[in-house]
């Protein structure tokens, strides 16, 4: 019998190295593998009782093989990767803004403005001359035109958002159910009390992946039950998964879960970096813009309709016509000139009196002053006010 116990023992022990042995081979081949945790073959003692009153060592035995992983440093990580994932979009997108404003350039509204405000100072040189006042109305459009697009494009830079959003959210959608999925696979797989190393690897890739997109809890029960929360809803559990919904034609549109219809938490993640930048970001400086626009325009009728035209014509709220047209439902060309003046820069304003015409120069004075006016409602000057937009 000692000879039998002996032969028992050599062989369990060769085939726990000899798993050892391809454990670690396992290890040295996947060494490059993303998202692959180092393995362990796990060894225990092996005995036999007799009689019930004494044992006999029968050598050793593998109990399991584990992984070498620290569920603490995983949620570390993907903490930390919610909120990369949230500044990298970010930071992307608004590179993009400042493409879009293009400043400093010579096509910028900054630029443009300035030639603006430095044709009327020619016209004031020259009140009755048909070219400062060609000029004048050609600069005026150009403005018009320059803020029109910026805005328009900025609008269009929300719509691709919208897009992107939608894109992620199927994404979260499809990660959750390949979670779920391995989820049942792995709990089928460890119901004999082994671990499934290799599939459980793959979920953590997936669970990674999810975490640059929304910010998650994950937790693990007693029974081998994984459970991925996002914003303090259940998005998987076990082999069930809920998904989310995003209506791309919406332009204010929010993340919501299917089931329930209601928002869904999003307190980091790309998913969160894409909302706030189309909502907080994006839309501050399309209602900053328009604001430029509305005060620009307001402002500067004020003091033309209170000029005289070359025709004598003006002078008045009711005989006098406004230069700029503000229309902030248009979401094409809020800001426009008066198409009068488009069709005949005779009609812009430039006399203070229509017993001074041609030479008459005062309200276009005014007009050019208004650069340098500072304006209530903004709390500085134009210039000023568009400047703290593309700071």
């Amino acid at each position: 019998m000692g000879s039998f116990f002996s032969i028992e023992i050599a062989k369990r022990g060769l085939f726990a190295q000899q798993r050892a042995q391809q454990t670690t081979t396992h290890n040295i081949t996947n060494a490059n593998t993303e998202g692959y945790s180092r393995q362990r073959t796990d060894l225990e003692s092996a005995y036999m009782r007799f009689g019930g009153l004494s044992e006999i060592g029968m050598g050793v035995n593998v109990s399991d093989v584990s992984r070498i992983r620290d569920s603490f440093t995983d949620m570390q990580i993907r903490n930390e990767l919610s909120g990369l994932a949230e500044w990298d979009v970010q930071s992307e997108l608004l590179r993009q803004v400042e493409d879009i404003f293009n400043e400093p350039t010579d096509i910028g509204v900054s630029a443009v403005l300035n030639r603006f405000w430095e044709s009327l100072e020619t016209l004031s040189n020259d009140a009755g001359s048909s070219e400062a006042r060609e000029t004048v109305k050609e600069r005026a459009v150009t403005l018009a035109s320059t803020i029109n697009h910026t805005a328009n494009q900025l609008h269009e830079m929300q719509n691709d958002i919208n897009f992107r959003i939608n894109v992620k959210v199927d994404k979260v959608n499809s990660l959750a159910s390949q979670i779920s999925d391995l989820n049942q696979l792995i709990q089928t797989m460890e119901t004999s009390g082994k671990t499934a190393p290799d599939l459980r690897d793959k979920r953590d890739i997936l669970v990674d992946e999810l975490s640059s997109l929304v910010s998650i809890n994950t937790y693990e029960d007693e029974n081998g039950l994984f459970t991925v929360n996002v914003g303090g809803a259940i998005l998987v559990k076990g082999s069930d998964c809920e998904t989310m919904k995003f209506d791309g034609t919406d332009p204010n549109a929010r993340v919501k879960w299917e089931k329930y219809d209601t928002e869904v938490r999003l307190s980091k993640g790309e998913l969160k970096g894409l909302v706030e930048l189309r909502d907080e970001k994006i839309g501050n400086y399309i209602t900053q813009l328009k604001e430029f626009a509305k005060n620009l325009s307001y402002e500067f009728n004020e003091i033309h309709k209170s000029g005289y035209d070359l025709y004598g014509r003006g002078g008045s709220e009711t005989d006098g016509i406004d230069f700029f047209v503000f229309n902030p439902d248009d979401p094409v060309n809020c800001l426009t000139v008066n198409p009068e003046i488009v069709h005949d820069p005779s009609r812009i304003a430039a006399a203070a009196s229509p017993s001074g015409l041609p030479d008459d120069n005062r309200n276009v004075l005014r007009l050019a002053g208004l650069r340098s006016t500072r304006i209530t409602g903004l709390n500085g000057t134009l210039d000023d006010f568009y400047g703290t937009i593309i700071s």
